[in-house]
């Protein structure tokens, strides 16, 4: 049985993809631009995205501090307070001191990074009864505790340049994804309903 509501949903996505595709065009070459000067210059994404995430925690700590204060009333005030405040001077740190800032970002990516190696050791594992292809998972999981165990060991070198590279990395494939789809999606005008 079809679903027809999907079906419809798909169309409109795919004709609106279609319709803006020179749109869809420059963002992917501005994000594959962007990444390739990430990549190229390391030092100065790190430090680009550590002040941005020192802005990010700051005004999100303010907000935070604005907002328990304004519901002071309600259950968790205190633990809410302390985390909005928490935030605030973390952002505050971050941007006085940006390399301090990008060993503590270096530090979350490589939690991350071990933690996916894990879920996917955990997948991998469920996959193993129903396909044979469960070891692309296991290679996953192997790469990503690699990079982590890479990144920690190297601290604080790794902090220098980790950042800016993995940004730089995210950038180019976001940006030659949204590209490719862009054009395909210029070349292949979805059915009208």
């Amino acid at each position: 049985m079809t679903d027809f509501p999907s079906m419809r949903t798909e169309t409109r996505l795919r004709r609106h993809l279609h319709d803006h595709w020179k749109a869809y065009t420059i963002q992917g070459v501005i994000e594959i631009i962007v990444g390739i000067l990430a990549i190229l210059a390391p030092f100065a994404a790190t430090l680009a995205t550590t002040i941005f995430f020192g802005w990010l925690f700051l005004i999100g700590g303010v907000v935070g501090v604005i907002s328990a204060i304004r519901a002071r009333e309600a259950p968790g005030f205190w633990a809410s307070l302390a985390l909005s405040v928490l935030c605030a001077v973390l952002g505050i740190m971050f941007l006085i001191n940006p390399l301090s800032g990008a060993v503590t970002l270096t530090w979350i990516m490589a939690t991350f990074f071990i933690l996916s190696g894990v879920f996917n050791f955990a997948i991998a594992r469920a996959f193993s009864a129903s396909t044979g292809r469960f070891w692309l998972v296991v290679i996953s999981g192997i790469i990503d505790v690699a990079l982590a165990l890479m990144l920690i060991i190297g601290l604080p070198m790794t902090a220098i340049w980790a950042i800016g590279l993995f940004v730089g990395i995210s950038f180019l494939t976001s940006g030659f994804s949204v590209l490719f789809a862009a054009l395909d999606a210029r070349n292949n005008p979805p059915a009208r309903l």
